[in-house]
């Protein structure tokens, strides 16, 4: 199978020959970086030439693409984002049934910690299959090889405004009514509930108006606020690496009280503790040691 490689600085991507009907395999990536990239991206999609350059076949790739397509089942067309390198990786998949005529997202696992991130997606799929928030789950399977979901495809865009507002606020109100234990407040008195992980734009799909989230792999039950302040945090570094993480937060303190204020949570500031102590051990346990330092600049004034 021939196969196209996009790569980035992160990671790497391989797109199949598509037709009209199949071009929605592009979607599987998304330029966040500056111009330069986006420019790259759009020659990629857009030229036969640079993309003949770039091609490989799959079976020259570190692609398991034989079990892969086993696992799928259907007489698909895929394409595939390698995840970037370290303890989670994974590989992302967009693919088109040819027979039904039906987008699916998968994802294949294989290093220990990202076969347990896969699994946590598989049981948040189902503790919330009667509502909207979730892709629906066809096809699940898991050893301790691997682990492997087949899911709807969420048809939408990722948005184009990088902000947090009041729809973004409210579906985090929305999630924040489900909760994985029976237990509603962490060790300290606060308040928690099911917390999306890595609520940030790029899981975020917009369509007819509607905001719908994508990869569940990082979901816990989490003191509330954690997934606003997850997105303030990443897009600032993101979008503004020279700004302070505090005046970013100083600056969305008015959405952030409004959003603790439908609890009846007047001080934000034990939550926005918690969060930075968290994110703080998740970055470290993935060796972004850089990342977990930077997140004392929060409260620094305080």
């Amino acid at each position: 199978m021939k196969l196209y490689r996009f790569k980035t600085f992160t990671t790497t991507y391989y797109f199949p020959r598509t037709t009209k009907e199949t071009k929605l395999l592009y979607g599987l990536y998304s330029p966040f970086g500056g111009i330069l990239s986006k420019i790259y991206w759009t020659l990629f999609q857009k030229s036969n030439i640079i993309r003949s350059i770039r091609s490989v076949d799959s079976n020259k790739t570190n692609i398991p693409y034989n079990k892969i397509r086993e696992l799928e089942g259907g007489n698909s067309i895929m394409s595939f984002n390698m995840g970037s390198p370290g303890i989670e990786q994974k590989i992302s998949i967009l693919g088109f049934e040819n027979n039904h005529k039906i987008p699916f997202f998968a994802k294949f696992s294989q290093k220990p910690r990202a076969i347990e991130l896969t699994k946590n997606e598989i049981a948040v799929y189902k503790l919330l299959s009667d509502t909207k928030l979730v892709p629906v789950l066809y096809k699940e399977k898991c050893c301790n090889d691997y682990a492997f979901l087949k899911c709807e495809y969420i048809k939408g865009e990722r948005p184009k405004n990088i902000e947090l507002t009041k729809e973004i606020i409210q579906l985090s109100i929305t999630l924040n009514e489900y909760h994985l234990t029976n237990n509603k407040t962490d060790y300290k008195g606060l308040k928690t509930a099911l917390s999306h992980g890595d609520f940030c734009p790029w899981n975020m799909l917009e369509h007819n108006g509607a905001i719908r989230l994508i990869d569940w792999e990082l979901a816990a039950e989490r003191p509330l606020g954690y997934d606003i302040f997850t997105f303030i945090i990443q897009t600032s570094i993101l979008l503004s690496p020279k700004k302070s993480l505090n005046t970013a937060i100083k600056e969305k303190e008015d959405i952030i009280k409004e959003y603790f204020n439908t609890f009846g949570i007047n001080n934000y500031i034990p939550y926005l503790q918690s969060f930075v102590k968290t994110r703080q051990a998740y970055e470290t346990s993935k060796g972004y040691k850089d990342r977990a330092l930077r997140l004392n600049e929060i409260l620094k004034d305080e």
